[in-house]
């Protein structure tokens, strides 16, 4: 197997990092002061204090002295509460100094404690923070970090076994080729995100402006344990070319997994060295591409052993320690969880790097931002305020016709750091779909663009209730569609009945609409362009449509696959379908190509996506019906799944009148006609598909099935 691309291009990456590296921050102080805190993570026990030190460096003399001031939740004790910094010179020469604070608190917890120099112009705040977690008991500390290196002991170590086995055994039958590439291929990726994010400050610099109440992720032990990882499949890999291996070679489906891969890799490395992309979201890639060699490099390994129906050769003390290192690692969340007086989503909060506004910069939302309630209810929302107000400003939610603002008409909210939220009652007097948008006085101070709020007002909650019931059945019946035809195929072994072309302009447009949904979902950038054109709208994509989009891709790629194993009796995709999936594929690149060198937005190309994704369905089921038509039979193509895509599509129906009548909003059925035309016409196909195979071709079918 050939990996020189894929090395190539990750050791470019990191010697582009190492440049920008010597390079990055070179740039002249603008503020009076440079301010630093050291250490900015601390731990310690309810009621015991623990230090840390201000570091004040002045750039240039000055009579004017500014002041520091903390900011943190009410639990916390700061000692002293606010710091005076001099700036005055002693000899003509600037003096460092050094300021002792005290913190501790009384709860269990994490807190972050913020500063705000007076005058704000004076210094730097923006990376100016300490967090400080605050535990019950210092011994499980102790017991925790133990349990932290027990189970990297574990990780660490497991790779030996399966060395010493392949040793002793000089063989490596019985190992999975597949497993190792996908691994090492995984484990390059996760030891290049490491390396660059922990050594480079370009990189390191771009994570604190999307994280300004961060810390780098990386410590020096993520390195060595990835870096030592690829060791140890290097290892293994070399004993396979040593040993014999009874012609266990990678598989073709993997070789093709890790050629994309590699082509992945290297666009998005091109995009990032164009300066099309930061050099961060391609670390982000490198990371996806780490998560999705976790997911199914397994699968070959497991296959392999059901086909020989044997573990030997594959050391199972392997997964012991590695199953061990799981179990260690979970244990150590939940002691931590305790301890620290965490939950769970916490935590999977702080993995996911969720971005805290920065409370340099005033922001005013509105929360939630959609809310649907019931005709006579008395909802309330939060007006919540966060960051340094420079001058005073007032909130105005004037009455509406269709709703009632009961409490807290007019909020006013006083210079200085605000970190206030305000409950405000409303009652709506009628059904519908309303946007409240409150008025910002004075004009200008605050960025009110998203500043609104989004009620939907029904009539009878046990409808949205039903409602909810009904999409999620439809969703149910549109996920289990493809199980139908996967299993008919396992069943007979063969493929015979079910159009190629049908299957790969199906996976086209499943593949469009994921990418579709997850940079809308997940990409910033994208979604604040979104918002521009739609001032007043939301976020159209959530995370069911993104897992539903997936899971679309992996029922239909997996039906692809078993047309490869499987007798299909000659059937390939036709010259039509090619021409048009490389029509579409013409497009996308060109719209790509359009969008990288900024002729449109990134957003217009995913729109063409989506216009792609629409094509797709309308087209998609011509070729299967033809073939039922030209063989005179449905054999093969299982029915089934198209009466669960009926089912699905009568129950979208259903619920669409139900919320028009419940909400009063008639409008909504009409307001994508495209998209409520595409459902309609597959609904019709799915009657064509039904008449085939249950008129035209009944007793042809019945004949073949008991024959």
């Amino acid at each position: 197997m050939d990996f020189s691309g894929f090395l190539i291009s990750l050791a470019i990456t990191i010697l582009i990092g190492s440049d920008f590296k010597s390079n990055a921050l070179q740039t002249s102080p603008s503020f009076q002061y440079e301010l630093k805190i050291d250490p900015q993570s601390l731990t310690s026990t309810v009621g015991q204090g623990v230090n840390f030190t201000l570091i004040a460096q002045a750039y240039y003399c000055s009579e004017e002295n500014a002041t520091l001031l903390w900011s943190t939740e009410d639990e916390v004790t700061i000692i002293p509460p606010s710091i005076v910094l001099s700036s005055k010179c002693e000899r003509n020469a600037l003096q460092t100094e050094q300021y002792l604070v005290c913190i501790s608190s009384e709860k269990q917890g994490r807190f972050l404690i913020n500063s705000l120099p007076l005058p704000h112009r004076l210094a730097d705040d923006s990376r100016l923070f300490a967090q400080l977690k605050v535990a019950q008991c210092r011994s499980l500390i102790i017991v925790s970090t133990v349990i932290g290196w027990m189970y990297t002991f574990c990780w660490t170590i497991g790779d030996y076994f399966q060395v010493w086995t392949n040793f002793k055994r000089k063989s490596v039958v019985g190992l999975s080729f597949d497993f190792l590439y996908l691994n090492v291929v995984g484990n390059f990726c996760y030891s290049t995100f490491n390396a660059v994010l922990f050594w480079n400050d370009h990189v390191e610099q771009e994570y604190f402006q999307r994280h300004p109440f961060g810390l780098n992720p990386v410590v020096p032990n993520d390195v060595g344990y990835a870096l030592h990882a690829v060791f140890g499949n290097c290892v293994l890999i070399a004993q396979c070319l040593l040993y014999p291996s009874d012609g266990n070679v990678v598989s073709r489906p993997v070789k093709i997994l890790i050629a994309c891969y590699i082509s992945l890799v290297t666009v998005v490395s091109g995009l990032a060295f164009w300066g099309q992309i930061f050099w961060l979201d391609f670390l982000y890639v490198l990371s996806y591409v780490k998560l999705s060699t976790n997911l199914i490099k397994y699968f070959p390994q497991v296959y392999m052993n059901f086909k020989r129906k044997s573990t030997v050769g594959f050391s199972i003390s392997n997964r012991f320690l590695d199953m061990g290192g799981g179990i260690l690692s979970l244990l150590q969340m939940i002691l931590n969880c305790w301890n620290f007086a965490m939950s769970i989503l916490w935590l999977l909060l702080l993995a996911l790097s969720v971005v805290r506004a920065k409370e340099g910069d005033f922001s005013l939302a509105i929360v939630p931002k959609s809310i649907v309630v019931t005709f006579g209810d008395t909802p309330s929302i939060h007006v919540e305020a966060n960051g340094y107000l420079p001058v005073p400003i007032k909130v105005h939610l004037a009455q509406q016709e269709e709703v009632q603002v009961l409490s807290n008409r007019t909020l006013t909210f006083s210079e200085g750091l605000r970190n206030d939220s305000v409950e405000v009652l409303l009652h709506p007097v009628r059904q519908g779909r309303f946007i409240i948008q409150p008025v910002i006085e004075p004009p200008g101070v605050v960025d009110g663009s998203r500043f609104f709020l989004l009620m939907k007002v029904a009539m009878y909650e046990p409808l949205i209730i039903v409602s909810l019931l009904i999409g999620w059945t439809y969703t149910a019946c549109w996920s289990a569609g493809y199980y139908p035809q996967i299993w008919y195929n396992y069943r007979q072994k063969n493929v015979v009945g079910l159009s190629f072309d049908y299957l790969y302009i199906n996976i086209v447009g499943h593949i469009t609409y994921v990418i579709f949904n997850a940079f809308l979902y997940w990409n910033s950038y994208i979604e604040e362009e979104y918002y521009r054109r739609h001032p007043l709208g939301l976020n159209p994509v959530i995370l069911n449509d993104i897992g539903f989009a997936a899971h679309a891709v992996f029922g239909t790629g997996f039906t692809i696959v078993q047309c490869r194993w499987y007798y299909n009796g000659g059937n390939t995709v036709s010259k039509p379908a090619k021409v048009i999936i490389g029509l579409f594929l013409l497009l996308i690149v060109a719209t790509m190509s359009m969008a990288w060198l900024r002729y449109i937005h990134w957003l217009d190309f995913l729109y063409v996506l989506s216009y792609i994704k629409l094509l797709t369905t309308m087209v998609k089921y011509f070729p299967q019906a033809y073939m039922n038509y030209c063989r005179k039979s449905t054999v093969g193509f299982h029915i089934m799944n198209r009466l669960l895509d009926l089912a699905g599509g009568l129950f979208g129906i259903l619920q669409m009148l139900i919320n028009a009548w419940n909400f009063d909003d008639w409008t909504s059925i009409g307001g994508d006609p495209v998209k409520f035309g595409l459902g309609i016409f597959s609904i019709l196909f799915d009657f064509v598909f039904m008449f085939q195979h249950y008129v035209l071709y009944r007793y042809v079918d019945y004949y073949c099935y008991y024959n």
